[in-house]
């Protein structure tokens, strides 16, 4: 028994079929497909995850992931010490909301190895 929405994609491909709209594609012919990027998602999710992906949206840790990256891009170039001080807590509850969803810490502790490079990307120089 076919789901739903195979049952409307057959119909639309036997509709296409006998319109003769279904675009050429002997460019594919004895080639293989790409990759897919979804080899770890369950396979009865996978559909489910193109449709989304199609539809220009993203896993929430996606998300997540891309703005903490533009966060602490901002940071390098950001002088107010308030200013690194609030984007900074915007981080690591980030961080700590990516830890929840991926099930994993990512040692965000001074004695991971991320600690160093965010000190160090911080420092400004003193006033003298």
């Amino acid at each position: 028994m076919l789901s739903i929405i195979q049952q409307i994609a057959e119909r639309k491909i036997l509709q296409a079929m006998e319109t003769g709209s279904l675009p050429d594609l002997s460019h594919w012919k004895n080639k293989p497909l790409p990759a897919d990027d979804l080899r770890h998602v369950p396979a009865d999710l996978r559909m489910a995850y193109r449709l989304l992906k199609n539809a220009g949206y993203v896993p929430e840790e996606v998300a997540i992931q891309k703005e903490i990256t533009q966060l602490e891009q901002l940071l390098t170039t950001c002088i107010d010490e308030k200013e690194k001080v609030r984007q900074l807590k915007r981080i690591g509850c980030l961080k700590t909301k990516l830890e929840c969803r991926m099930g994993r810490s990512i040692e965000l502790g001074e004695d991971g190895p991320y600690y160093g490079k965010v000190v160090e990307r911080l420092s400004t120089p003193s006033k003298g």
